[in-house]
């Protein structure tokens, strides 16, 4: 770390005041894009790099990290570019006030659209006939990433893993999901549970009437 990295602090209960600051302002802002934050840590710990501290945060849910905050002014800390050496620090990359904002507030969006899917379909599941247990239907979050997760879905004796993107899907919608880790667009998806968990097939109505 460069002498000039840093513009110049005060002595270090003021960079710990203005990095507190600034975590509570950074929170606030999520929330207030959509982007629910579970829980952080007011207080933060001593990071490595100089005038900073540590805060674990949740942001949105189940994505946690360590996010580094300079101690520095927040009116100064939001203005920062990405030339300047007093950016936020994320997952091992630095952000500027805005672009951690967005990119947490865009996967917050992609999280809500994701839960969304999975209840739609369990939903679709259920109206089949299909005993999915509703109660013990959750995410794998080992089995997920920023755009895919992966629900298990309880039916009798049998786990059916069903993966969900953060694009919607639906009736008459192109978007894929997968089923076992097999790829399957809405209505194909629905049959392929129906045969992983064992369960009859239904004969579907001819169009044409009985």
């Amino acid at each position: 770390m460069t002498d000039n990295a840093y513009p110049p602090l005060t002595d270090q209960a003021d960079a710990t005041d203005h990095a507190r600051q600034s975590m509570r302002g950074l929170a606030a802002e999520l929330t207030e894009r959509g982007c629910e934050v579970l829980w952080y840590d007011e207080k933060g710990r001593p990071s490595e790099e100089e005038g900073s501290l540590e805060f674990d945060i949740e942001a949105p849910n189940s994505y946690g990290d360590v996010l580094v905050v300079p101690g520095i002014p927040t009116s100064l800390l939001k203005s920062a570019t990405p030339e300047d050496g007093w950016t936020l620090r994320w997952g091992g990359n630095s952000y500027t006030w805005a672009e951690f904002v967005e990119e947490r507030s865009a996967l917050a969006r992609g999280l809500h659209t994701i839960h969304a899917n999975a209840d739609l379909f369990v939903a679709e599941l259920r109206k089949r006939g299909i005993p999915v247990d509703a109660d013990g239907v959750g995410p794998d979050w080992d089995a997920a990433s920023d755009t895919w997760i992966t629900y298990a879905l309880p039916i009798g004796d049998e786990v059916v893993y069903a993966s969900f993107p953060n694009q919607p899907i639906g009736p008459g919608l192109d978007q894929v999901f997968y089923v076992q880790g097999e790829e399957y667009t809405w209505e194909a998806a629905v049959t392929a549970v129906f045969v992983e968990a064992g369960v009859p097939v239904p004969d579907r109505p001819s169009p044409d009437g009985p």
